[in-house]
Order: structure tokens, then sequence, then C-alpha cells
């Protein structure tokens, strides 16, 4: 591999990111104006093919150019140095499960109070994260956004936590500072969202190498990210729409 390749690829790579995000950005102010449900399906579709050409699509081709297309399954060598600082996640490990537990069940009593918090006040938009446009409107748009979903989880996981990373330390970066601008990347490019959508992605972007790192894996990542969205754009909308049902 030319010594050159790897800053050549990264450069590459934000150029792609930027100009794909600038389109972005346009296309989800348009699909914000969307009303026919039949249209929407389609944008939907079209947004998952084109994020996979690039999120997945890019890396794959990159990490064959690098020589690198192991990196999928073999934890690379340069994150190496973070194992030691890594956090535990074993299912073996009872302070993980502990932590777990904790986590998911301090998730459901926020939840659920801004739930009965709603309910009792009058709804305002969100406009510091405004992700309401994306949010199925009916079964047929529940059933097109989740090839957007199962996209996101997968192919953004290769993307920012391995391969962006990667890219950054061949280019001679300490592993540390790739992963801290890989979720910094990853926050901007969901600037659409509003600036809270901005921070909240990054953080979840930093947890999820943690977890790469972790479990020197992409498995765990992935499903989380998965879980993740399933909640944010059909489970806690369906209990939403149910409470509110209720209290009509």
């Amino acid at each position: 591999m030319h010594a050159l390749m790897p800053p050549v690829a990264l450069i590459a790579t934000l150029a792609l990111l930027a100009w794909f995000h600038r389109n972005d950005r346009r296309n989800f102010e348009r699909f914000r104006k969307i009303e026919d449900t039949r249209l929407r399906q389609r944008a939907f579709l079209r947004g998952a093919m084109k994020a996979c050409a690039l999120y997945l699509g890019m890396p794959l081709v990159g990490l064959v150019l690098l020589g690198r297309i192991d990196a999928l399954w073999i934890f690379p060598r340069e994150f190496w140095p973070l194992l030691p600082y890594a956090p535990v996640f074993a299912l073996t490990d009872p302070t993980f499960l502990a932590e777990a537990a904790a986590g998911a069940l301090g998730g459901a009593v926020l939840g659920m109070a801004i739930l009965f918090r709603r309910r009792r006040g009058p709804r305002k938009p969100a406009r510091a994260l405004d992700i309401t446009p994306m949010l199925p409107r009916n079964r047929a748009e529940t059933l097109h956004i989740l090839p957007l979903i199962l996209n996101a989880g997968v192919s953004e996981e290769i993307c920012f936590r391995l391969y962006v990373p990667l890219l950054i330390t061949m280019c001679g970066a300490p592993a540390w500072a790739a992963f801290l601008a890989a979720a910094m990347l990853f926050g901007w490019l969901h600037r659409y969202q509003g600036w809270l959508g901005v921070v909240l992605t990054g953080v979840i972007g930093a947890a999820l190498a943690a977890c790469y790192v972790g479990t020197t894996g992409l498995v765990f990542p992935i499903v989380l990210h998965l879980l993740t969205n399933l909640n944010a754009l059909i489970l806690r909308p369906a209990i939403q729409k149910r409470f509110r049902a209720r209290a009509d």
C-alpha cells in the first residue's frame, strides 16, 4: 500500500460525506412538506438506498483499496492502545449486568415521566430536536422505514466506528483522537435534527465507540444502534400515540 493512500482516502471520504450531508439537508427540508403517504414511502426507500451506497459502499471499497477488509472481523491493531482503558462489556460480568439493568430502568422511568408530563400540558413543537417528519404515520410507512433503520444500524457503525477512525489513525493520529473526531463528525451529520440532535448523536456515537472497543467487534454496537433507532422511530411514538388516544 502506498503511503499516500490513507490521507487520500480520508480526504475523499470527508468530501463525500460533506457533499452527501449538503444534499441530505435539502432533501429533508423537501421531505417535511410531503403529505402523500405513497411519496413518503418512496422517500424512505430512496433514503435507505442512498445511505447504504455511501455509509456501506464507501467503507467497503476503501477497506479493499487499503488492503484492510479483514478489519471488519479482526479488531485493528491501530486501536489496541485503547484496550487497557476500554470498559468491560460481558454478559458474565455482574457489574456490567447491574449497570445495564440500571440504565434500562432509568430510561424507562424517564420515558414514562416525559409521557405523563406531555399528557398534562399542551404539546409544543420541539425545535431543538426535530425528527417528527421521520415518524411513520401508518403501517405501510412503518414497513418502508425498516430498511432505513436497518441500514443505519449496520452501515453507520461500519463507517463511523471502524472506517473513519481507522483512516485517521493510519494518517498518524492517536486512536482516542480518531474516535473522538468520528463521533463529532457523526453528530454534525445529523444537523437536520436540530442542535440537540447533533449533541445527542455525538454522545451516542462516542458511547457506541466505547462499546466497539470494549467488545473488540461491531456486533454489539450494531445491535444497540438498531435498538436505539427502533425505539426512537417506532416503539416510543407508538406508545405515545396510545397514551394520547386514552387521554382523549
